[in-house]
């Protein structure tokens, strides 16, 4: 099984994406997603999570896949939130 988790911002599509072949710790509406050590422009940034939806679909048989056939993708929709924002208790 292979699984993916892709964060899109409300103010303009894919933050990033992560791959991985064992699953994500889960996430749920009203995290804070801190993205100060992905070194990219929205490093120092932090994301508010409002949305979350689950996909498992199949790939395609193209030869040996050491990763499986099935996709568990999760897509994470958030807004930017100032990077000094904390979770609430």
């Amino acid at each position: 099984m292979e699984y993916q988790l892709k964060i899109d911002c409300s103010d303009g599509g894919a933050v990033k994406v992560f791959s991985s072949s064992s699953p994500f710790m889960p996430v749920r509406v009203g995290d804070l997603i801190d993205a100060a050590t992905w070194g990219q422009p929205d490093s120092g940034s932090k994301f508010l999570v409002l949305k979350v939806e689950h996909s498992i679909s199949e790939k395609p048989k193209l030869g040996i896949d050491p990763s499986g056939r099935i996709v568990h993708r999760v897509l994470i929709h958030t807004e930017r939130v100032p990077a000094t924002a904390q979770m609430s208790a």
